[in-house]
Parts: structure tokens; C-alpha cells; sequence
């Protein structure tokens, strides 16, 4: 699996996918360890949102890219130093 990582980081629909990505693994992995990170309905009301945003980036097919196979990048986009222009 190649992934052309600088072209990656680049790319403003890398950043929407990965930062509450992130912030949802700091929760689950706090829960482990017994710290409760707790802020009542805004919390609740957040994650919705964020749920939500993700279900239509996904069926627009921005979080995963649809026209590759599996998960890496093609050898077209290995090529790129700059998120091609859509």
C-alpha cells in the first residue's frame, strides 16, 4: 500500500477526516484509563454534528477516495506534489 503522504497533508479533506478522528480516539483512550471527559449535552449535541458531517463527506466520497482500488493512492497520484485541482 503506497500513499503519497506530502500530498496527503496537503489536502484540506485529509485534515476534516483526521483532527475528530483524533479527537474521538483522545476520548475512547481516556475512557480507558477511568478519566471521563465529560461536557454534558454540548458533548452529545457535538458529536451528532460531527457524525452527521462525516456521513455526508463519505457518501459524497470525500473521506475515502472512490476511484482507486483499496486504499492507496494510484500511481498517477504518486506522481502529484500539490492536491490536484478538481
Amino acid at each position: 500500500m503506497s500513499i503519497n503522504w506530502r500530498v496527503r497533508i496537503k489536502n484540506k479533506a485529509f485534515w476534516v477526516a483526521i483532527i475528530p478522528a483524533d479527537l474521538l480516539l483522545v476520548q475512547q483512550v481516556c475512557a480507558v484509563f477511568g478519566v471521563q471527559l465529560d461536557f454534558g449535552e454540548l458533548q452529545a449535541q457535538l458529536v451528532a454534528i460531527v457524525g452527521t458531517v462525516f456521513a455526508i463527506l463519505t457518501i459524497l466520497g470525500i473521506v475515502a477516495d472512490p476511484t482507486t482500488a483499496g486504499v492507496g493512492d494510484s500511481e498517477q497520484a504518486m506522481t502529484y506534489t500539490e492536491p490536484k485541482e478538481g
